[in-house]
């Protein structure tokens, strides 16, 4: 019996063109908790701002962020890898005329140096100094350059945003795929209790952990490949798999 489903945001439950998930995905979602199966979304976006996409469930699933580096329920942190403190300090030492950046806490968001109008949706406080956040910090996202990673720093880039010279990095070993086994182990489950949406190619890793891989559209030819189920509509693919395990 189906006991998890674990969904990418963004381009699964969120479409690129939309800027809130729909009430018929939201149905679905409360439909799976109604018949006992426990729901987490998992995304590069920070715990806050899925809590704030998500008002009305975010207190009742888990909440996997920042590319898989924690995941919360409710009020509480159960799992989390921070950036050390030694890779906070390689943006410190570059931080400057043209490069600023973002700290990424649980709730809160910090910035240093000035930062573009594409970055005030994270409402950041601005400090002067990364000792100044005065908590963990899960994801970094700079501006005005990509930064050159030493070859042994514990980071690794998450994101690239091109040619705005924009990018996030989180730590080296958090992946949606190391995320989930943990939240598997503490509930108790394996992968045969276990169904994974996503619709890109960061969500491969935790296909692996899933009896059930629904792949969203056809966006990653990667994603396509590992899936063993396939749907154009999010709402289609939970409606089956409720239906299919009831």
């Amino acid at each position: 019996m189906l006991r998890l489903i674990v969904s990418d945001f963004d381009g699964t439950l969120l479409p690129y063109e939309s800027t809130e998930v729909s009430a018929e995905t939201l149905a679905g979602l409360s439909a799976c908790l109604e018949k006992g199966i426990a729901v987490a979304v998992s995304s590069g976006r920070t715990v806050g701002e899925l809590t704030s996409l998500l008002p009305t469930l975010a207190d009742r699933i888990w909440l996997i962020g920042c590319d898989g580096a924690h995941y919360v329920k409710g009020d509480r942190e159960y799992y989390g890898k921070p950036i050390a403190h030694e890779d906070l300090l390689l943006f410190q030492k570059q931080a400057g005329e043209g490069f600023s950046f973002v700290l990424h806490g649980t709730h809160r968001n910090f910035s240093v140096g000035r930062l573009p109008r594409a970055a005030e949706h994270f409402h950041a406080s601005p400090i002067s100094r990364i000792d100044e956040a005065g908590e963990r910090i899960y994801k970094i996202t700079s501006y005005g350059k990509k930064l050159r990673l030493p070859p042994y720093c514990g980071l690794r880039m998450h994101w690239d945003g091109g040619e705005d010279a924009t990018a996030q990095y989180v730590h080296r070993f958090a992946d949606k795929g190391t995320a989930l086994s943990d939240l598997q182990t503490r509930l108790m489950l394996t992968k045969f209790d276990t169904a994974c949406i996503g619709d890109s190619g960061n969500d491969i890793a935790m296909m692996h952990n899933a009896k059930y891989a629904v792949c969203i559209g056809h966006r990653s030819e990667a994603l396509h490949a590992v899936c063993n189920l396939h749907y154009t509509r999010v709402e289609d693919a939970i409606g089956d798999l409720i239906r299919q395990n009831s």
